[in-house]
């Protein structure tokens, strides 16, 4: 993931610095700031390029000229024009600032991780410590130091509570910490500061449903995918895609509510009607709430439109598991055999054998039913005319037939 609003954080006026520059450099400077803080970019670098010509010690000269260039996606010449600021004036934070900046966008992290974490974020005005958090926290995040991050980030937000580019920040740096739980939540308070951030949005989703499933906690795990599905229906609400329709069935088809997944699955399959993954997902919803006939059907669209490889497999699988619950075992057999389960395979012609035992079984019990009823109508005709003997000989007969009536 990546941190939103982490570039273009130096101030886009240009910083009328306190010059000591020569006299001819003087109308270069102010034609050079003219044009930077109109957003003519090349003319202020080539402006703030004659100034650092006439006035080669001047620090300010070159970092203009850095900001003017990296304005413009010339990155190498800003990296060399910003690290030459900072060798003649090291303690300046707005030259480290812009160099760290201009570093990121070369993807020189460990360079700038290296560089922006000397700085002091107390020392700052407070105004740029927020845009110092951002660039830091990217910076050690794409190094590998997650934690540096958070740890700047979150006594930020402590500061700068409502600004959503940090909690955003803060979300992407517990993401890459691996602390699922944390990042939903940065994600969700970013998200609830900006709702028209949908990037963010979808991340709070995705983190949100990691965190249920690796939650051991029931009432916990319910908890997130409630708070993750209520951010997935009104991302699906504001922003009608079929993306956004999978995440939101996804969700609740974590959190179990087979139903209210269903519905925006098929909102989903009405927006892509041969995409094989949603028709699957409209299987296991019917699966759980025993609609076996609509599952079915799902998953033999699926695979006529043509699933392929993993995915294949499982909907083999799930087609087993339902002809098994409709009680239709070589069918069931046939599904797992295309899945390559063969365990299921074995377990399946069982207990079509136990099936097929079972039918005659239960054809001989109805044999057996009809001949004792037979019978019972007969003892009762001769007892009738008096025939007693001839009735009692029968009821023996009958007393032995009963012992195998199950």
């Amino acid at each position: 993931m990546r941190i939103r609003g982490s570039q273009g954080l130096i101030a886009g006026a240009a910083i009328l610095l306190a010059l000591a520059v020569s006299t001819p450099a003087q109308a270069e400077w102010e034609k050079g700031v003219a044009a930077y803080n109109s957003k003519d970019y090349a003319t202020a670098a080539k402006e703030f390029e004659e100034v650092t010509k006439t006035n080669p010690d001047f620090a300010g000269g070159y970092y203009m000229l850095g900001l003017a260039q990296n304005a413009q996606n010339q990155l190498a010449p800003a990296v060399a024009n910003l690290r030459k600021a900072v060798e003649l004036d090291a303690d300046n934070a707005s030259y480290q600032v812009a160099l760290g900046q201009a570093l990121l966008k070369t993807k020189e992290y460990r360079q700038a991780y290296g560089l922006l974490k000397g700085l002091d974020m107390a020392s700052m005005d407070a105004r740029y410590r927020s845009n110092y958090a951002l660039l830091f926290a990217q910076a050690a995040t794409k190094s590998g130091q997650p934690q540096d991050a958070i740890r700047v980030l979150s006594a930020q937000a402590k500061a700068d509570g409502n600004n959503p580019r940090l909690h955003q920040a803060l979300g992407v740096a517990n993401d890459e910490a691996g602390d699922d739980a944390k990042a939903f939540e940065a994600f969700k308070r970013a998200y609830e500061l900006d709702p028209s951030d949908q990037a963010t949005g979808r991340s709070a989703v995705r983190s949100g449903i990691l965190a249920a499933r690796r939650s051991s906690s029931n009432t916990q795990k319910q908890r997130y995918y409630q708070q993750t599905g209520q951010i997935a229906e009104s991302l699906a609400s504001s922003s009608p895609t079929f993306d956004h329709y999978l995440l939101a069935g996804e969700t609740w088809m974590g959190a179990k509510e087979y139903g209210r997944a269903l519905e925006w699955f098929e909102k989903a399959k009405a927006s892509q009607p041969n995409n094989v993954l949603v028709h699957y997902y409209c299987s296991q919803c019917n699966t759980s709430m025993k609609r076996y006939d609509p599952a079915l059907r799902d998953l033999q669209t699926a695979l006529r439109i043509g699933a392929s490889g993993k995915l294949r497999t499982q909907i083999y699988n799930q087609m087993g598991y339902v002809y098994a619950a409709k009680k239709d075992f070589a069918n069931a057999a046939t599904a797992y055999g295309e899945a390559g389960t063969q365990s299921k395979v074995a377990e399946m012609r069982q207990n079509q054998d136990k099936q097929a035992q079972n039918v005659q079984a239960e054809a001989e019990q109805a044999d057996l039913r009809r001949t004792i009823a037979a019978l019972e109508l007969q003892i009762r005709e001769l007892e009738e005319i008096g025939e007693v003997d001839d009735a009692n000989e029968l009821r023996k007969q009958l007393d032995e037939l009963k012992r195998h009536l199950q």
